[in-house]
C-alpha cells in the first residue's frame, strides 16, 4: 500500500463516522415522530411529559459534562499515545493533533462548571 493513499483513508474514514453520525440520528428522530404519530392516531392524549419521555431529551448540564470528559479523555489518549513512536516526527504530530480535542474537552468541563443551569 503506497504512503500516499494514508490520509486519503483518514479523510474517508472521518467522513463515514460523520455521515453514520447524521443517519442515525435522522432515523432516531423519525422512530420518535412515528411513535407520535402512532399515539394520536389511537387517540391518545400527548402531554409535555410523555412527549419528554419519548423525545429522550437530556438537559445540557448533562451533555456539556459527557462531552467534555469524552474529549478530554480522547485527547489525553492521543498524547499518551504520542509516547509509543520512537521518531520525533510523528510524535510531534501526534501531540499537536491530541491537543485539538483535549482543549475542547477542556472547554466544555469549564462550561459545564461555570454556567447555572435551571434544569
Amino acid at each position: 500500500m503506497s504512503e500516499e493513499f494514508v490520509p486519503v483513508i483518514f479523510f474517508i474514514c472521518t467522513a463515514c463516522v460523520i455521515v453514520a453520525f447524521f443517519y442515525l440520528s435522522h432515523k432516531n428522530k423519525l422512530a420518535t415522530l412515528d411513535t407520535i404519530q402512532k399515539s394520536v392516531d389511537s387517540g391518545q392524549p400527548l402531554t409535555p411529559e410523555m412527549l419528554d419521555k419519548i423525545s429522550n431529551v437530556q438537559p445540557p448540564r448533562v451533555k456539556d459534562l459527557r462531552r467534555g470528559v469524552v474529549l478530554l479523555a480522547l485527547g489525553l489518549a492521543g498524547f499518551v499515545a504520542s509516547f509509543m513512536f520512537s521518531h520525533e516526527e510523528p510524535q510531534e504530530a501526534f501531540r499537536i493533533i491530541s491537543m485539538l480535542p483535549l482543549f475542547v474537552g477542556a472547554g466544555f468541563l469549564l462550561v459545564w462548571k461555570m454556567n447555572r443551569y435551571k434544569d
